[in-house]
């Protein structure tokens, strides 16, 4: 067994998520949202292991409406400020991105919203079911997107996400879905924070 040379070899010896997890206090999010707990349970432990802010990074093509709500709300309930940086979200990623204390995007982030979406089979009355939980699903949607600071009353969104909406990362500032485009300067900050 070779000696340990120096800390340098521990922080390789690490992945990219574990670092940035355990030096700078980031959550890396990527891909399609699930039903998982994993990042739910990380925010609660970096928010328990100290006041400092916990910052997640979002690159997701979104996912199940159930999994983006778990993280929605320990993102609104950890008693941290809690910064969100969108590279990339789509559907109930961008929820995610606007749930943050503070929300930055990429200078070339790519947004888009749309209506919930599922499969829906079965009988008539399953249909009828299943058709109302996505109507709830979709007022919820909006309920939390305001509540985020979405500068558009509730028919406006509606009638905005009839069909997907692509936002770039300046549009989705007028939006109300997050603050300002992320900077090499800000980003080192980020670092710092950690």
């Amino acid at each position: 067994m070779f000696p340990r040379q120096n800390k340098l070899y521990e922080d390789q010896m690490m992945g990219s998520t574990e670092y940035l997890s355990s030096k700078h206090r980031i959550i890396t999010l990527r891909g399609i949202l699930t039903g998982e707990s994993e990042s739910s349970n990380l925010l609660l432990a970096l928010a328990d292991s100290s006041s400092k802010p916990v910052k997640i990074l979002i690159a997701s093509p979104g996912g199940l409406v159930d999994g983006a709500l778990m993280l929605y709300d320990t993102i609104k309930t950890v008693d941290v400020p809690v910064l969100t940086l969108g590279r990339f979200c789509y559907s109930a990623a961008v929820l995610l991105l606007a749930a943050g204390t503070k929300r930055y995007v990429m200078p070339h982030t790519h947004i888009m919203l749309h209506l919930p979406r599922g499969e829906i089979q079965g009988d008539s009355r399953e249909i009828e079911i299943l058709q109302k939980e996505l109507i709830k699903a979709r007022d919820v949607m909006v309920d939390l997107l305001q509540e985020c600071g979405v500068k558009r009353t509730r028919k406006q969104i509606l009638g905005d996400i009839d069909r997907p909406i692509f936002m770039s990362a300046q549009e989705a500032i007028d939006y109300g879905l997050a603050d300002e485009i992320m900077t090499k300067d800000k980003l080192k900050e980020w670092f710092k924070e950690g």
